[in-house]
């Protein structure tokens, strides 16, 4: 073939591609060398901020549009020269070679002893330099996989996730994840050979980024823990990488161990390589179960370079355990590769559409089509599961009995696991401030005098919570509280109603406003003396009192409405921080009283007797003036402080 013949098939690419809106490009990325797929090597076309990854058999798929038939892609991969390569070479499909970098030991003769930590803490400071300060919002491919070996499937999620992330360059920085489309394929046999179930994966492309997350390995606060020694270096004619390996010193974490990648010129940091043995942060939302045994758990990370600035390029998550139950080691893999960037006119997602932490992605099944993905970029399938679904979508009784199952009709187990997360329980502390006004209580009631009762001016207002919610939606959640007097007085609330929940910090942390309304009770009682019944024999309102010692209350009651608003922070994955405050407004039964009760015998079988301060039965004198109003003052604000946490 002689080049006007190239230039020919050149140009007639070229010009198919200004013919379509969009094309697809293809191909497979190999070692140089020795010829082997290299698996997760990034694909981007920098201008337009789009791009793609490699999957485990080194083969990609990209869509452009016409426009980029002039633009060029950089090709990367940990450990390998870059390459940059025009569109219209990209056609059929390509083969792109990478040559390795040369591997160089590290000269530990020459190092000084803190040099490994000096050079880390650069990085730590260059992080504002090195990755994005601005929000960006980037749109990513999720793939999630459960598996025996190699060529049994269980299952695998797919979806195209929305990465919102507000910046790189505060030490604690705040994400957000939308799911725009997903997609889950069961394969027959699942529930018999394993139960353990992962939530909260789509937040891997902000949790497992290390740079944004600030793990502790980076941190200089924490480098203490932590073994860190140069092993080597990546060379080539244009970067030097050095190697950073790093091991924790202490147990039981002394399994966690790792590689990172950092930039000898610029100090970025371009890539991790890390793994943990058993359950640890590294195992995500893996759910503990007494039947599984976890295994280990391995990830690697690596970040792509547009115009002097670094974005998560992709991340290759493995995990295995041995389920006791089925006597089978079940492989799980997550998959995620960035294929769009966009850093203008970035906005945070909205709170009602975003995808919560102990969220489970696509719980609906939808048919397997290979088709279903064909408006985005993604990561291919393996060749192994992309022959597995193959096989079992030929047969009819397997795709009869995938939708049976799965498609819409959600497993005895999903739906309790979708109900109970609905639930979180409130606890903590609340003050609703009580006053009783004291004073020598000269007491005749019923004819029968009582003796004058020294009683103390006694505030009090310090009482438990327990509450609990349900989410009907992100917006709109049931709820329930009890509050019981901590010392001093008896004291019961109990709410019941409805709150509405407001996001108050769309880009950062997780901050929320509840404004809430609830039938409400409150009842307080105060015990002002114990007065003696000698003889055991007094008679009123027609009850005899047969105990020799009596217990003199004073109470207060009432049902009614109580406004609430309160102010929340999501601290972690499964609880956050709240303090509310709340008005009583009393409106049915609104009783104030004076109580007397045996104090001996059984409990259930003790007398009592209530009456209204104006009984002209009750004679009351405090402090020598005669009293017929309540002594026992409760305001109607409370406020409370507490923790509130989730399944």
């Amino acid at each position: 073939m002689n080049w006007n013949h190239l230039l020919f098939c050149g140009l007639l690419f070229f010009n198919s591609l200004l013919s379509m809106a969009q094309a697809t490009l293809h191909g497979r990325i190999i070692d140089a060398s020795n010829k082997e797929p290299l698996a997760y090597a990034t694909l981007s076309i920098n201008k337009l901020g789009i791009g793609t990854a490699s999957n485990g058999d080194g083969d990609w798929t990209l869509q452009i549009p016409a426009s980029a038939a002039n633009e060029t892609v950089s090709v990367a991969f940990m450990g390998y020269t870059s390459k940059t390569i025009n569109v219209a070479e990209l056609s059929g499909n390509a083969i792109i070679q990478l040559q390795p970098k040369s591997y160089q030991m590290a000269e530990v003769v020459v190092t000084q002893k803190d040099f490994c930590k000096e050079f880390l803490r650069k990085a730590w400071d260059a992080i504002p330099q090195n990755y994005p300060t601005r929000p960006t919002l980037c749109e990513g491919f999720y793939r999630e996989t459960e598996r025996l070996k190699d060529s049994t499937f269980l299952y695998f999620n797919e979806a195209v996730l929305d990465v919102y992330k507000n910046s790189y360059k505060n030490s604690i920085n705040f994400g957000q994840i939308r799911v725009e489309k997903s997609r889950k394929n069961v394969f027959p046999g699942i529930d018999s050979i394993n139960d353990v179930w992962f939530y909260g994966g789509p937040h891997f492309p902000n949790d497992l980024d290390i740079v944004f997350s600030r793990w502790d390995f980076i941190k200089p606060s924490e480098y203490a823990n932590w073994k860190i020694e140069l092993v080597g270096s990546l060379r080539d004619s244009v970067s030097n990488i050095y190697v950073l390996s790093f091991k924790n010193k202490k147990l039981p974490n002394s399994s966690y161990q790792g590689k990172m990648y950092i930039d000898r010129d610029n100090y970025a940091f371009v890539g991790f390589d890390f793994w943990r043995a058993g359950f640890s942060n590294l195992n995500g939302g893996q759910m503990p179960d007494m039947n599984y045994v976890p295994g280990m758990t391995s990830i690697k990370i690596g970040y792509t370079e547009q115009n002097g600035t670094y974005n998560l390029g992709y991340i290759n998550y493995k995990s295995n355990g041995f389920n006791t139950a089925s006597k089978k080691r079940i492989f799980k893999d997550v998959e995620y590769v960035t294929t769009s960037i966009q850093t203008k006119d970035v906005s945070p997602i909205p709170f009602s559409q975003q995808f919560d932490s102990h969220d489970i992605l696509s719980i609906e099944a939808q048919p397997y089509d290979s088709s279903y993905w064909k408006d985005y970029n993604i990561l291919e399938q393996s060749k192994l599961m992309s022959n597995q679904a193959a096989l079992s979508y030929q047969k009819d009784e397997a795709l009869k009995q995938l939708t049976k199952t799965y498609n819409k009709v959600l497993t005895e187990q999903e739906k309790v696991l979708l109900f109970l997360k609905r639930f979180t329980f409130d606890g903590g502390i609340a003050y609703l401030p009580i006053r009783y006004h004291g004073g020598a209580h000269d007491l005749t009631w019923g004819g029968n005098p009582w003796g004058t009762q020294q009683v103390k001016t006694t505030a009090f207002g310090i009482s438990t919570m327990d509450g609990i919610r349900f989410e009907l939606n992100k917006k709109w959640m049931l709820t329930g509280t009890v509050s019981t007097a901590l010392y001093g007085v008896e004291q019961l609330q109990m709410d019941l109603g409805a709150a509405y929940r407001v996001s108050l910090a769309p880009s950062g942390r997780w901050m929320f406003m509840d404004l809430g309304l609830a039938a409400s009770s409150v009842t307080s009682r105060l015990t002002l003396a114990t007065l003696s019944n000698a003889g055991g024999n007094l008679t009123l309102d027609g009850k005899t009192f047969d105990s020799e010692n009596l217990e003199l209350k004073a109470g207060k009651s009432g049902l009614g409405l109580k406004p609430s608003i309160g102010f929340s922070v999501r601290m972690g994955k499964q609880y956050e921080l709240f303090t509310d405050a709340s008005w009583f407004q009393p409106m049915l039964f609104k009783k104030e009283y004076l109580q007397l009760k045996e104090a001996d015998g059984f409990f259930l079988s003790r007398q009592s007797v209530k009456t209204d301060w104006n009984n002209p039965t009750l004679q009351l004198k405090v402090d020598g003036q005669e009293v017929h109003t309540p002594r026992f003052e409760v305001q109607p604000w409370n406020v409370r402080i507490g923790i509130r946490s989730g399944f």
